[in-house]
C-alpha cells in the first residue's frame, strides 16, 4: 500500500502541474483550456490519497 500511496502522490503532482501550465497558457493564447484545468482538482484528491495511503501503510 505504501508503494500505490507514492504512486499516487507522484500521479497527483503531474496532473495538477500538467493542468495549471497547459490550462493557462490554453486560456491565455485561443481562450480554451477547461479540460485540462479541469484536472487539477482531480491532481489534488489523487495527491491527498497519496499523501493518506502512505502515512497509513508506512513500511
Amino acid at each position: 500500500m505504501h508503494k500505490l500511496g507514492v504512486f499516487f502522490v507522484w500521479l497527483g503532482l503531474v496532473l495538477s502541474i500538467v493542468g495549471v501550465a497547459v490550462g493557462f497558457w490554453l486560456m491565455l493564447t485561443r481562450g480554451i483550456g477547461t479540460f485540462w484545468m479541469a484536472l487539477v482538482p482531480v491532481g489534488f484528491v489523487s495527491l491527498v490519497a497519496g499523501v493518506t495511503l502512505t502515512q497509513l501503510y508506512r513500511e
